[in-house]
């Protein structure tokens, strides 16, 4: 019995899909969104340890009203167990760029042509 208990607390505890998602953030420098049940905020994670994330946050001029030309910065400690979600940003993709990246269709000849 002994044997099984200290097998199971030496297994490294695999990150979730959130905490990963948020150290790949970290690591671009990349904003993210978090919704709660009553807001939500964007900003950039500056600390990422255990169950906690830091994010820091700026906040436009006519937010804080202190003072009417400058930002503001307020960081956020978040429990990562207590997110009800997160949107971090995907590349959006043009028309023209998409098709820039794939092969031309190849030009289908006219029925009619063989059999003049």
């Amino acid at each position: 019995m002994g044997k099984k208990s200290k097998a199971k607390k030496s297994q490294v505890k695999k990150p979730s899909l959130l905490f990963q998602r948020l150290q790949e953030a970290l690591d671009r420098g990349s904003k993210v969104w978090i919704k709660t049940n009553n807001s939500s905020l964007g900003g950039i994670p500056i600390n990422l340890h255990g169950e906690f994330a830091e994010i820091l946050v700026i906040v436009p001029p006519n937010e804080h009203g202190e003072n009417s030309d400058a930002y503001g910065q307020v960081t956020w400690l978040i429990r990562l167990s207590d997110i009800i979600a997160v949107a971090y940003p995907t590349e959006y993709w043009s028309k023209d760029r998409l098709e820039s990246l794939l092969p031309p269709d190849p030009v289908p000849s006219e029925i009619g042509d063989s059999q003049a």
